[in-house]
């Protein structure tokens, strides 16, 4: 099974997934390398859609952040 994930072509195989970046760069994860990524990613999921809604507004006002500077 393949499928595109942003810049990333991802393929399920028999021993685990492959991650392929569109610049060559690949990273060959077990099975369990791949359920335990899954956990952490479940665990985040909220976290993760609110960043990628405040991505998705744009830039806003840092100067009150301590590390925008960062």
């Amino acid at each position: 099974m393949e499928a595109i994930i942003g810049r990333y072509r991802a393929q399920v195989q028999e021993q685990g997934v492959t991650l392929r970046h569109i610049s060559g760069i690949a990273f060959d994860i077990s099975a369990q390398e791949a359920l335990g990524l899954l956990d952490l990613l479940s665990a985040y999921r909220e976290t993760l859609q609110q960043i990628q809604e405040q991505q998705a507004q744009g830039p806003t006002d840092s100067s009150s952040d301590p590390d925008a500077s960062l």
